[in-house]
């Protein structure tokens, strides 16, 4: 049985030869010192004595080496220094990596070398590549589903002017709609949050609709994670309105966003009042599948989302925290 009796320099050395993940030893120079057996069957590496001394950097491809030099320039200075980057094995099989790289320093303090952990995350890649695929299609099928309902709209109306008018309105406002999904387009991977919000309550800014007065924070940027999240909501909030509330039965709605200082983390708050109306008979609690999923994607996404429903009407509320380096 493992003890700390056992926890000598030794039996931690022989701890990391056993390891599962590539572990290596880099010199201050950035020369490769050393790779664990595990580490060299993962790397398909048939003699080790080929690759020790070279510079570790310059086994990976060309492309990558600025991006492994600055990692080990980062961790030299105190960092530990993350990051995912393509390396074909010495075989040439193609691999992903999830690589940490760490300062070695002596009793002393002073930088001898460096500690790096590679993890093959290969399928890992390969399975979120596939869902951006999947992805993409889906929003592509999307799009052409939105401009053959609007071709419907156009060809049933044909003729009529009162029902022309009525499709030129119903036009407008999903077209509106298939604008949102287009924020994400291609590799983005980032959108205006007032851009966003702006798009998605258009179809419902107009004279014969409430006003949904919008005030946000013009040069935040969202994450395509979250900016999925506030679709969802949003989305859901208008299509209840629609049914039950200020949108369908008259009133007013004030969707204000916020990102909120808070002592240990800064937040995003998005708050959706609703005033001007009486709930509809069968609404005064929230609930159903739509609610059950936003709370389970707040929660995946490290929010929240609350909803209260009022007299006259509801206020819910939206919070994603903001990254560091937002």
């Amino acid at each position: 049985m493992l003890s700390k009796a056992d926890l000598s320099p030794e039996s931690l050395s022989r701890v990391l030869e056993q390891s599962s993940d590539c572990v290596k030893l880099v010199d201050a120079d950035g020369a490769l010192l050393w790779m664990n057996p595990n580490g060299q069957c993962a790397m398909e590496v048939g003699d080790f004595q080929s690759l020790g001394g070279k510079e570790w950097a310059s086994l990976w491809p060309v492309e990558t080496r600025p991006l492994i030099r600055e990692a080990m320039a980062a961790a030299a200075s105190g960092q530990i220094s993350r990051l995912e980057a393509f390396c074909p094995t010495a075989k040439g099989s193609p691999r992903w990596w999830e690589v940490s790289i760490s300062a070695v320093r002596s009793p002393e303090g002073a930088h001898t070398g460096f500690i790096s952990i590679s993890r093959d995350v290969s399928q890992l890649h390969a399975d979120r590549e596939a869902l951006q695929t999947l992805l993409a299609e889906m929003r592509h099928r999307l799009k052409n589903s939105f401009a053959m309902v609007c071709a419907m709209l156009r060809s049933m109306a044909r003729g009529h002017e009162g029902n022309t008018a009525f499709a030129g309105e119903m036009v407008a406002r999903i077209s509106a709609l298939a604008t949102a999904q287009t924020l994400f387009d291609g590799e983005q991977a980032v959108t205006a949050l007032d851009d966003l919000l702006g798009t998605l309550i258009s179809p419902f800014r107009d004279e014969d609709r409430p006003l949904i007065a919008l005030t946000c924070p013009q040069a935040h940027e969202v994450s395509r994670e979250h900016a999925d999240a506030i679709s969802l909501v949003i989305g859901e909030l208008t299509v209840n309105s629609t049914k039950h509330g200020a949108i369908g039965h008259g009133g007013s709605i004030t969707l204000c966003a916020l990102v909120e200082d808070m002592p240990d983390t800064r937040q995003l708050a998005i708050t959706w009042s609703e005033q001007g109306h009486r709930p509809v008979a069968g609404t005064s609690r929230p609930g159903g599948q739509g609610l059950t999923l936003i709370e389970r994607i707040c929660r995946a996404r490290g929010g929240s989302f609350t909803i209260e429903w009022q007299e006259q009407g509801l206020d819910a509320r939206l919070i994603l925290p903001v990254p560091a380096a937002a």
